[in-house]
């Protein structure tokens, strides 16, 4: 089979294929952004695909970057189960301008992108909708008073859209997760960790929902009484909804406080 990586532009979009063997790039064209679709089926099978992810150098979502994401999700879902991933293309465009070929800077740019799936590079996968959770999870924040409620990482993604009243203050380091969770109207939503912003929202936080190896930084920031919780390995906590949960507090030594 073949990879193919795509530069996706408002009315242009460049691509960039490998051989069957996937050692060397043996194609690279430039099509109307409309026809995406056909040329990835006109190309098939493919054993991957790779999108080119354009956010910003102060890492902020720009209307390129939800363009190119909600883009990659269409994608990963009509073409299933072949795998999309998201790869990071902000020097991809200025390499490809340098060479002063405006007519295929898109496929030049998609060609870099390629090279450098080819060179090892990491890419984010691409799924078009939020993991499942089962309410019997959602019921947990009925046991206690929390009314707000900071999410650090991939831990119940999604928890947000099972919670109303709640407020959640999120920080999603995933884009294609980012961009499916901009939809919920209880929350404040943050693309990657800002501890700055983190920080100055503490004492306001009753519960903190955070990835295992969060947990130690967020005993460090947060008040103490903060509830935690987070998932963990088979044995290690609560079985609830088939998720395995570890719940605890955050407690400060007298001695040092």
């Amino acid at each position: 089979m073949k990879k193919a990586a795509i530069d996706i532009g408002i009315k242009r979009t460049g691509f960039a294929f490998t051989d069957p063997e996937e050692k060397i790039i043996s194609k690279v064209r430039t099509v109307d952004t409309s026809d995406i679709d056909r040329e990835i089926s006109e190309n098939m099978p493919l054993s991957e695909i790779i999108v080119g992810f354009p956010i910003n150098l102060q890492n902020h979502f720009t209307p390129s970057t939800y363009m190119a994401v909600n883009r990659a999700i269409e994608i990963a879902k009509t073409f299933v189960p072949v795998p999309v991933y998201l790869m990071d293309e902000r020097f991809t465009t200025k390499i490809a301008s340098e060479m002063r070929k405006k007519h295929i800077i898109d496929g030049i740019s998609a060609s870099i992108l390629l090279e450098e799936r080819l060179n090892g590079s990491k890419g984010k996968r691409v799924f078009w909708s939020l993991p499942f959770l089962s309410d019997k999870i959602a019921s947990l924040f009925s046991l206690g008073h929390f009314n707000n409620i900071c999410v650090i990482g991939e831990d119940l993604r999604g928890i947000e859209c099972k919670s109303n009243g709640l407020n959640f203050l999120i920080f999603e380091e995933d884009p294609a997760f980012f961009v499916l969770r901009s939809g919920c109207k209880n929350c404040t939503l943050h693309f990657g960790m800002d501890w700055d912003i983190i920080l100055q929202s503490a004492n306001n936080i009753d519960m903190v929902i955070c990835s295992e190896r969060y947990v130690e930084k967020v005993k460090e920031i947060f008040r103490e009484g903060t509830l935690i919780v987070s998932e963990c390995s088979e044995n290690e906590g609560l079985s609830i909804g088939g998720r395995w949960i570890r719940i605890e507090t955050v407690k400060r030594n007298r001695e040092n406080s």
